[in-house]
C-alpha cells in the first residue's frame, strides 16, 4: 500500500478527507508537501493566503475550492477556536437524549403540584435547576411514558387466559 493511499485512509478515518481535492487550484498544492486531500490543511492555507499574502476572499475561495460563505464561517470558527476548528466535531448528540433520574422525578413532582403546567415550562425549570437543556417534547414523552403502568406482554397474556377459564 502506497504512502498516499495510507494517508487517504487515515484522513477518511479522521473525517478530514477533502471530498473535492480537484477543486484546490493553489500553486502551493502542486508540490509534494501540501496535500489537497487534507481538508484541514486546505482550510488553514486558505485563511493564511488571505491574511498573509493579502489576496481577496473571492480569489482565496477560487484557489482553495470553498464558497465565500464557507470562507467566512471557517474564519469565524478559527478566530473563536483556533486550529481545533479545522478538525471535525464529535458526531452524534451533544447532550442527554432522555429525561431520567433526579430530573425526571423533579418533573413528575412539578406536574403533580401543577397538573396544567406546560412541558416547555417544565423544560425551563429543569434547565434552571440542573443546567441541562431538554426539549419540551422530551419532557412530554417522559411524563407520558412514566404515567403508563409497566405491564409485560406475558402478564397481559396470563390475565387473558385467567378470564377465559
Amino acid at each position: 500500500m502506497s504512502a498516499s493511499t495510507q494517508k487517504k485512509k487515515a484522513l477518511l478515518a479522521s473525517r478530514t478527507l477533502n471530498p473535492h481535492p480537484e477543486a484546490v487550484q493553489s500553486a502551493l498544492f502542486t508540490g509534494d508537501f501540501f496535500d489537497p486531500h487534507d481538508r484541514a490543511q486546505v482550510k488553514y492555507e486558505m485563511l493564511r493566503a488571505k491574511q498573509v499574502e493579502g489576496i481577496t476572499v473571492t480569489e482565496a475561495c477560487r484557489q482553495f475550492g470553498f464558497s465565500r460563505e464557507s470562507f467566512y464561517q471557517i474564519r469565524e470558527a478559527f478566530e473563536a477556536q483556533g486550529f481545533q476548528c479545522f478538525l471535525p466535531a464529535k458526531r452524534g448528540r451533544k447532550g442527554p437524549s432522555k429525561l431520567k433520574g433526579e430530573a425526571l422525578e423533579f418533573a413528575l413532582a412539578k406536574k403533580q403540584e401543577t397538573p396544567d403546567i406546560e412541558p416547555g415550562r417544565l423544560a425551563q425549570l429543569i434547565a434552571e435547576r440542573y443546567g441541562v437543556e431538554i426539549h419540551r417534547t422530551t419532557v412530554q414523552r417522559a411524563l407520558k411514558k412514566k404515567r403508563r403502568t409497566p405491564t409485560t406482554r406475558r402478564s397481559h397474556v396470563r390475565a387473558e387466559r385467567r378470564r377465559d377459564c
